[in-house]
């Protein structure tokens, strides 16, 4: 998700906010950038040159900066093991901002003294043992949702057909890069 997100805030910063809402093309081309997170990691950077190649010289020429950008940014500064969720159930880390959300709701402020703190602490450790219990107990965890879901039915089935060779590598993002952003409601 944050990768996403820093890629959209890339596509804003550097003007590219209305191109990306009104030509297909421009938002294609960045849905792509961001699904190579969802390829295998052996097969990322040589799929991003290729994916770069195929643009045209004003197509180029308009996406230069975001190219910089995440050439610098995501093959340079941060290593494709960090931002490749390739073959991962959880591909966010939505479970600890909700616990940070929760936590921080719960402080209530910033500074907090060492006492209430401690029983912020316990108040959450009881919590926890809670719905340990709760799962041992057969409870489970709370079930994904359907869209969740078959995202992630979308996503495995691309996998098999591309290891099946039943696709070429840029097939694969192509047809990833439907899975991936937000769409219009």
């Amino acid at each position: 998700f944050h990768f996403s997100q820093a890629i959209y805030r890339a596509i804003q910063r550097f003007g590219l906010a209305s191109s990306y809402n009104n030509h297909v093309d421009v938002k294609h081309f960045c849905r792509k950038l961001i699904a190579l997170s969802l390829l295998p990691e052996p097969i990322i950077e040589d799929t991003y040159d290729e994916l770069v190649k195929s643009l045209s010289l004003p197509m180029k020429k308009q996406m230069n900066q975001l190219l910089e950008y995440f050439q610098e940014q995501w093959f340079n500064k941060v290593p494709i093991t960090q931002w490749c969720v390739h073959g991962l159930s959880m591909r966010t880390n939505s479970n600890a901002e909700a616990f940070h959300s929760r936590f921080n709701r719960r402080v209530q402020i910033h500074h907090p003294n060492i006492w209430s703190f401690i029983k912020l602490l316990q108040g959450e450790e009881s919590r926890f043992y809670h719905t340990l219990i709760q799962f041992n107990a057969g409870l489970g965890a709370r079930t994904k949702q359907a869209k969740t879901i078959a995202i992630q039915r979308r996503i495995d089935n691309l996998d098999k057909r591309y290891y099946d060779s039943r696709v070429d590598v840029m097939e694969y993002l192509n047809k990833l890069s439907f899975t991936v952003a937000k769409r219009k409601k």
